[in-house]
């Protein structure tokens, strides 16, 4: 799933929890891929692109047990939640869940778009999990996850810029999704730690945007949309 989309989710936890800090909902949403760049950079991940990449179809996660699978996600997301448990004590309970709750949103929403590339746990070679929409139907994935980063905003009640921002990222990756359309992606064939290190600057470029476009909301008006800016 879209950066943007993953990063979106912590717009809906900062609305249930107003106490959490929304960039470390941020962060915590996008945790288990800041782990996957970093053990496919080192070699105990592993990606395939092929050789004469089109669409996002060609690029295979062939093996990450330990940063995307369920159960090590779960893992995590419980580490994280006890680390802020741990520093705030049980008034932090609150913030605690909702760090929790990203960490482990991650996973759970590429489920829905990814090839079925997603183990129970490392060391475990059975069913792997996704609906395949990246494999054999990237453009509706896209939509699809596209709705999710809008409906984000929406519960949210965001601003206009940070719509914008949602949907700009969504058009713009329509070259990664459609194999009609190529713009330089077939530059990134054969390269996966190039690759993983595109991914790791569009999360960051993607963080540091939907902080600074959701730190102000504009007052909803009558018929539940944010007023114009």
């Amino acid at each position: 799933m879209q950066a943007i989309n993953h990063v979106a989710t912590a717009l809906i936890l900062k609305k249930k929890f107003p106490s959490a800090p929304l960039f470390g909902l941020i962060l915590a949403t996008e945790a288990v891929e800041y782990l996957w760049v970093g053990l496919n950079v080192i070699g105990i991940e592993r990606t395939i692109i092929d050789e004469d990449m089109r669409s996002v179809a060609d690029v295979h996660l062939v093996h990450m047990p330990f940063s995307h699978s369920l159960v090590t996600s779960l893992i995590v997301a419980i580490a994280a939640g006890l680390a802020v448990l741990w520093r705030g004590g049980r008034t932090a309970s609150a913030v605690a869940l909702a760090i929790a709750l990203g960490v482990f949103s991650h996973v759970v929403l590429d489920l829905f778009v990814h090839a079925p590339d997603i183990a129970l746990s490392p060391y475990f070679d059975g069913t792997k999990f996704g609906t395949g929409l990246y494999a054999h139907l990237p453009l509706p994935a896209l939509a699809l996850e596209t709705l999710w980063g809008v409906l984000c905003w929406w519960l949210y009640r965001g601003s206009w810029k940070l719509l914008g921002l949602i949907v700009f990222m969504g058009i713009g990756a329509i070259p990664l999704y459609s194999v009609a359309v190529n713009v330089g992606e077939a530059a990134l064939g054969g390269q996966s730690t190039v690759f993983a290190l595109v991914i790791l600057v569009q999360m960051l470029a993607t963080s540091g945007l939907v902080w600074l476009f959701a730190r102000t909301r504009e007052e909803p008006v009558t018929s539940g949309h944010p007023a114009a800016s």
